[in-house]
């Protein structure tokens, strides 16, 4: 991984929502970062941001942004986003942090500005991430690093969809 990758979802947009911002909005370049959140200078000392990826999936009535920073995760870019940007007024916007080195995985809720959730959900030594990595280490596996990853912002989500939107568990 060389970028410090952050997952965003956006929960409750209609079908109608999401046609109206892929209309107002450029979501196939990064310029939809500052569309969004216009005042660079209070986005932290994040380094720089990237829209890597943006989809609406219409059964889960939910956006998806990964984004990528050089190290920390875009926290107050994305409490501004929560209140400043009409369409995310009123919705659950969670996000997941992996950094760059798979050490930390973050977990943050907001609607409406406030941080609701801001915590860390996986934690690993950098040497123990780095025995995944290596060849000589048999029963280190990179799909078993990926899995606890995985399975933390996972639980993350549904512990967030459950408590803030009173929702079921996502398979």
């Amino acid at each position: 991984m060389d970028a410090t990758k952050s997952f965003v979802k956006v929960y409750g947009i209609s079908p109608e929502e999401a046609e109206d911002f892929e209309f107002d909005f450029s979501v196939d370049s990064n310029d939809l970062l500052t569309e969004l959140v216009p005042d660079l200078s209070k986005w932290e000392d994040i380094g720089w941001m990237e829209l890597d990826e943006y989809e609406y999936n219409p059964r889960e009535q939910a956006m998806h942004f990964v984004l990528e920073t050089k190290w920390l995760p875009p926290v107050s870019w994305l409490e501004h986003m929560s209140k400043s940007s009409f369409c995310f007024q009123n919705k659950l916007i969670t996000m997941a942090t992996i950094s760059k080195d798979e050490t930390l995985v973050t977990g943050v809720a907001v609607q409406d500005g406030e941080i609701l959730q801001n915590k860390t959900i996986f934690k690993m030594s950098s040497q123990a991430v780095g025995k995944y990595y290596d060849d000589t280490y048999d029963q280190y596996e990179l799909d078993d690093l990926d899995n606890q990853i995985w399975d933390s912002i996972g639980n993350f989500l549904n512990i967030c969809k459950k408590f803030y939107l009173g929702g079921q568990d996502e398979d």
